[in-house]
């Protein structure tokens, strides 16, 4: 049964408001189909700009037996969609492949400090319960970084909402280009997680990037595990003795929980995939 957003919602900001992100200073192959190199970060913080009518040229596969297999040529249907201080549709804006993407919009000027809240939005679905392993791929194309180095920017998110099993953690980025790990899983340790610095692999703007998300534990009931994120193929950082729940909820989006100010943002998203399995690649 999917939770309606009216329910979902209100329990996981909660969460985020109990557990704030706070700054501080033997692998799987992947398959044939996924890229090896990085990427070239530009300017943290700054607008890469990019034409909005690229794009739809690019490719890319859904495994078999893959949890959600997203490519937003039909909309919004079978998730929930939540929006604060922004908004979030599937568009024609930049495909990159067929005719659609995710395309989200932050407001500027949105400053948690001030009591205004969030801007960030977000399609969300239930999921099966975490086990082991869990794999996540997106093309993202971002307009540019956050402009504060204290707001974080979330992709994607994995949360159980159950009453004995409550957590979750979100993959992040900063505007150095390095990417974060928040883990609001209430497990011993859990926090806030950044990749360096110095940052030798990280996020780029003003271009697609295969945007990938891997999640282990040793067993189901394991406690702890850990979060890898790829740039193009490439491991661009291994987050450590993150905390573990049974996570039955995903989301997918781009924001800032814990906006500055300098909150505005252009980000598009195509061809999502979350399986269970193995990595997906990136074509």
């Amino acid at each position: 049964m999917r939770f309606k957003v009216t329910l979902l919602l209100p329990v996981a900001l909660l969460a985020w408001g109990v557990m704030p992100a706070c700054s501080g200073d033997d692998d799987d192959k992947p398959d044939s189909g996924s890229q090896d190199g990085g990427s070239t970060p530009t300017d943290s913080g700054t607008d890469a700009g990019g034409d909005p009518s690229d794009g739809g040229t690019g490719t890319a596969t859904c495994p078999s037996g893959a949890l959600i297999c997203e490519t937003f040529e039909n909309g919004s249907s079978g998730w929930d969609v939540a929006h604060t201080h922004s908004t979030i549709e599937a568009d024609g804006t930049k495909p990159h492949t067929g005719t659609r993407s995710l395309h989200v919009v932050t407001e500027d000027g949105i400053d948690e400090k001030q009591g205004e809240g969030e801007a960030i939005a977000r399609w969300m679905r239930t999921i099966p319960a975490f086990e082991t392993q869990l794999f996540v791929r997106a093309h993202v194309f971002m307009k540019s970084f956050p402009g504060d180095q204290g707001q974080m920017g979330t992709y994607f998110v994995l949360f159980s909402d159950r009453d004995s099993d409550f957590g979750g953690i979100e993959l992040q980025v900063i505007r150095d280009t390095g990417f974060a790990l928040d883990d609001w899983s209430a497990r011993a340790g859990q926090g806030w997680n950044r990749q360096g610095p110095p940052v030798t692999l990280g996020m780029a703007a003003g271009r697609w990037v295969c945007l990938e998300w891997e999640v282990r534990r040793p067993t189901a009931s394991s406690t702890h595990g850990n979060a890898r994120v790829y740039v193009d193929g490439s491991l661009a950082h291994d987050f450590t003795d993150i905390g573990m729940r049974s996570f039955n909820n995903f989301f997918v989006g781009y924001g800032f929980v814990h906006p500055q100010g300098p909150s505005a943002s252009e980000t598009w998203i195509d061809n999502l995939v979350v399986s269970r399995t193995q990595r997906v690649g990136c074509e």
